[in-house]
């Protein structure tokens, strides 16, 4: 069931994603713009849609969480085995 829930969850999101994609392209050219990119990339950033995304700020924000992410991580584990007495 678990299975299924998350497929049908991935594809809703799939298909949101293409369904958003083609408006934008589709407005986009229609409206304003020839050229209309639903991705684009260069030496210095990326795009998607109308949003740019800078190599050197995903840089910055990866510094700045490392030092919130520790180096060795701590497993708990459930497999705790109790001796229960007086049963």
């Amino acid at each position: 069931m678990k299975r299924k829930l998350t497929a049908i969850f991935l594809s809703s999101a799939i298909v949101l994603t293409v369904g958003i994609s083609v408006a934008y392209y589709n407005t986009k050219t229609f409206g304003f713009d020839e050229n209309a990119k639903i991705f684009s990339y260069d030496k210095e950033k990326f795009s998607f849609l109308d949003f740019n995304i800078y190599y050197k700020d995903v840089e910055d924000f990866i510094a700045e969480t490392r030092t919130y992410i520790p180096d060795k991580p701590t497993i708990i584990s459930a497999n705790t085995h109790y001796n229960v007495v007086g049963r």
